[in-house]
C-alpha cells in the first residue's frame, strides 16, 4: 500500500514537533477522518522561512505528507507559501500513497495558509502596539 520510502518518513520524520519561538502557527482538520494538523513556522525579518516543524493527528499520508510540506517550507517567502498546493505537496508523495489518500495534502496546504495567516496577524498587532508605546 505504501512504499519503503513513505514508511520510512512515517517512522522517522524529520520536521515532527513543537518550534520555540515560532511567529506563525496554523491548524486545520478533516471531520470525515479526524486527523488533525498543526504547522508552525519562524519567519525572519526579511520575510523567509528559517524553520517549520509539525504536530499532527493522523495516519501515514497525514504525517508524511506534513514531513514533506515542512521540509518544503524552508527557505521559501511568505508568498511563496502562500501560493505552495496540495498538488505540489502530492507531486513527492502521490506515486507512494494510495489515492483515496490524497486529502492529507489538502489539510497541509489549509493549515500552511492559516500559519501564514497567523504570522501576519501578529506582526500587525505588534505595529499597532509598537505605535501606541510611541
Amino acid at each position: 500500500m505504501y512504499s519503503k520510502e513513505i514508511l520510512e518518513r512515517f517512522k522517522s520524520p524529520k520536521f515532527a514537533g513543537g518550534l520555540r519561538g515560532a511567529n506563525g502557527t496554523g491548524k486545520s482538520s478533516d471531520d470525515k477522518c479526524g486527523d488533525i494538523i498543526k504547522i508552525y513556522i519562524l519567519v525572519d525579518e526579511d520575510g523567509v522561512i528559517d524553520s517549520a516543524k509539525f504536530k499532527a493527528y493522523g495516519g501515514v499520508s497525514t504525517i508524511v505528507a506534513c514531513d514533506v510540506a515542512c521540509e518544503m517550507l524552508i527557505g521559501m517567502s511568505l508568498e511563496e507559501a502562500l501560493g505552495l498546493t496540495s498538488h505540489d505537496i502530492l507531486e513527492h508523495i502521490e506515486n507512494d500513497i494510495p489515492q483515496n489518500r490524497y486529502y492529507s495534502a489538502v489539510i497541509v496546504e489549509e493549515a500552511i495558509n492559516n500559519a501564514v495567516e497567523d504570522y501576519y496577524k501578529r506582526k500587525e498587532r505588534e505595529e499597532k502596539k509598537a505605535l501606541k508605546e510611541m
